[in-house]
């Protein structure tokens, strides 16, 4: 029993070492941390002796994944707040603690470990929902030329089989029935959400109104074909008639 626990606890120890790299360097070591960023990068953390206590900082990663999303903008005023959260602070390029006692080090790296992920993760959000509603406005002004008054410039709500109440970003009516639209950038969730909404409104049977996922780069969206079993497929820079014959 005692060797089995001591194969389990060494076992343990290598997957914790695997977990955290440590890299040392002059008066600094760097903590590679299990968490991820959006972009797929491993979240660091740098720790640096001062006179008095340590420096604890993300050495300005966050700021620079933010960066290579295309929302440093975004991540200058979204950091400032997620920072005073974590109650650590952002000097406008990297994310750190100050003068932070030995006995300190562990909450401290844990932190601004976290305020950066966070602070990217939601600079992520904010650019999907900003692009979102530009794709949706674009949809609107194409509705409206190709419908006229058979399109109203609003999200609407739509109840599927379940009984669940769903937002779509344009609904039309013509012919006789109702077609819902929604907007499909290339990315998983956005793909995961228009699947969701569109086979619980499947489900409702005869009754269901049509279907059209409106995506912005079809060669880049993934799980096409699990999108295409719930709803039409149309880019959203097609041609009115193709509009038209989605509806």
């Amino acid at each position: 029993m005692a060797v089995a626990a001591l194969s389990i606890e060494r076992t343990a120890n290598e997957v914790a070492r695997a977990l955290v790299r440590v890299t040392a360097r002059d008066q600094a070591v760097r903590l590679t941390l299990p968490l991820l960023y959006p972009g797929g990068a491993m979240v660091g953390v740098e720790i640096s002796r001062l006179r008095s206590g340590f420096l604890v900082s993300d050495t300005g990663s966050a700021r620079r994944e933010a960066g290579l999303l295309g929302g440093e903008k975004a991540f200058q005023r979204i950091a400032v707040e997620v920072a005073k959260r974590f109650g650590i602070r952002f000097d406008h390029n990297m994310m750190f603690d100050l003068d932070v006692p030995e006995d300190h080090l562990v909450p401290a790296v844990m932190a601004v470990a976290n305020a950066a992920k966070t602070a990217v993760e939601n600079t992520a959000l904010h650019l999907a929902t900003t692009e979102h509603a530009d794709h949706r406005a674009f949809l609107w002004d194409r509705l409206q030329i190709v419908f006229g008054t058979s399109f109203s410039r609003e999200p609407v709500s739509f109840k599927g089989a379940s009984s669940e109440s769903y937002d779509f970003d344009a609904a039309v009516k013509a012919q006789d029935h109702l077609t819902l639209f929604q907007v499909v950038t290339p990315n998983a969730n956005s793909v995961n959400s228009a699947v969701t909404k569109f086979l619980d409104v499947r489900d409702l049977g005869d009754t269901a109104p049509h279907r059209v996922s409106v995506v912005i780069s079809k060669d880049r969206t993934p799980r096409l074909l699990v999108l295409g079993r719930t709803s039409r497929i149309l880019p959203v820079d097609a041609t009115d008639d193709q509009y038209r014959l989605a509806a």
